[in-house]
């Protein structure tokens, strides 16, 4: 999990997380966060000389420019200039993964965008497909440059697109509010170029598959994801947590004999059921 208290903590879990599951590999990738006005990011070679397996003192702590306020800044990731380009132009970005996902790359190296298709790709990073920038010096002003156009222009098309793009035969730079945002970002669109190569190699020829989306998401229907649902409809009978039976109506439970579920009663279930985890 995620300590999001501890910043430096939080950088290395993702940073193991992501080599753990084939999103980066020992070659390269690196990871940074903002806190108001510094910058904590991955040292050099966190793949190559730690295997990812690096601790909370190896994170190197900055200003916006780079100027060093705890650690080496000669130590900070060779892909440092994409990393601070991208926070000093989206005041909005708090995060910055940068990985070298497999399946993802497939794509940027045929110079091909990764279209939204499976359903995660299209509820997180939106209906538009997934650019990459033109071949650049890895690690260069240049493709921190390329890298802040392509976001501007997703930017442009929707305000509210999620960042990330491909760096061709390379990898995925990804930006976002927090750690848990990109890292999602960097692992849906993976997930996502892995559904379009399988189907491919599974279903090419086949005349019954059918490759279309039958249903495009609106704005309204991807937001209505984070509503609170009802999970029956009224009229459904039940036992509640005393044996009682109840009857469900729109949001409230109630009881036959004794009217609307009293308020003390749940306190009193809630109470038990955590007393009842701590003894586990």
């Amino acid at each position: 999990m995620v300590d999001i208290s501890n910043i430096r903590k939080s950088i290395c879990i993702i940073g193991k997380l992501l080599f753990n599951r084939g999103l980066t590999d020992s070659s390269g990738g690196n990871i940074s966060v903002r806190d108001n006005d510094k910058i904590y990011i991955t040292p050099k070679s966190s793949g190559f000389d730690y295997q990812w397996s690096i601790e909370e003192d190896q994170i190197i702590v900055t200003d916006l420019c780079k100027m060093p306020i705890l650690g080496d800044p000669e130590k900070v990731s060779r892909e440092s200039a994409t990393h601070y380009y991208i926070y000093q132009n989206f005041p909005e970005v708090n995060a910055i993964i940068h990985a070298h996902p497999v399946f993802f790359n497939a794509f940027n190296s045929a110079h091909m965008s990764l279209p939204a298709v499976n359903e995660g790709t299209r509820l997180i990073l939106g209906d538009q497909p997934i650019t990459n920038i033109e071949e650049s010096i890895p690690c260069s002003v240049e493709q921190a440059e390329k890298i802040i156009i392509n976001f501007k222009q997703r930017k442009k098309i929707d305000p509210n697109a999620a960042l990330i793009c491909g760096i061709p035969f390379h990898g995925s730079f990804a930006a976002g509010p927090n750690l848990n945002h990109v890292f999602v970002y960097t692992e849906s669109a993976d997930v996502c170029a892995k559904t379009i190569i399988y189907r491919k190699l599974m279903f090419e020829g086949v005349p019954e598959a059918d490759f279309s989306i039958h249903k495009k998401f609106t704005q309204q229907e991807i937001e209505s994801v984070e509503e609170s649902k009802e999970v029956c409809q009224s009229g459904y009978k039940y036992k509640d947590a005393f044996g009682n039976i109840i009857t469900y109506d729109k949001g409230r439970s109630v009881n036959s004999k004794q009217g609307n579920i009293d308020p003390d009663i749940v306190n009193k279930i809630t109470k038990e059921i955590l007393e009842n985890i701590k003894k586990q």
